[in-house]
């Protein structure tokens, strides 16, 4: 299965599909606003480009092995409401920075840092080391897991 790459036209295309959310939409699974949902993808990206605490490593043989696999190769989606391990200092969700355009702004950067080569990312709480690449494969699935979400 071909994979959607995190480019330009793809950034233009998630900030469009998350534009056309309803303020007041209610999700199809799961109890998150749409305005968490948006500052919750933006603290992933944030994550996986060393910003932030770490979060402790509950991957397994399994997570890395398989599971990464069958994501990565389209066999499985992230499965709804699955929870991910947390930093022990982490913060409720910032509604300040839960708008398109700081998500918008933050994709802008990622991709910039992957382009310029600078990104060394932490390694991925359940499917452990992933590369720039595979970073960016699992955001293109997140973020389609969570615009699914809300019917985007």
């Amino acid at each position: 299965m071909s994979m959607r790459p995190f480019d330009h036209d793809y950034i233009d295309e998630v900030t469009t599909r998350l534009r056309a959310i309803d303020p007041k939409a209610r999700p199809l699974w799961g109890e998150m606003t749409g305005r968490e949902m948006i500052a919750h993808l933006a603290d992933a990206l944030r994550y996986s480009m060393g910003r932030g605490s770490q979060l402790p490593d509950r991957s397994t043989w399994f997570t890395r092995n398989v599971l990464r696999r069958l994501l990565f190769w389209g066999v499985v989606r992230i499965p709804r409401n699955v929870r991910l391990p947390r930093a022990t200092d982490e913060r409720p969700v910032a509604r300040e920075r839960a708008d398109v355009e700081t998500l918008q702004a933050i994709l802008e950067e990622h991709l910039a840092l992957v382009q310029a080569g600078e990104m060394t990312p932490p390694p991925h709480p359940l499917l452990g080391p992933l590369d720039v690449d595979g970073w960016a494969r699992m955001h293109v699935l997140h973020i389609d897991h969570h615009l699914r979400q809300f019917g985007a």
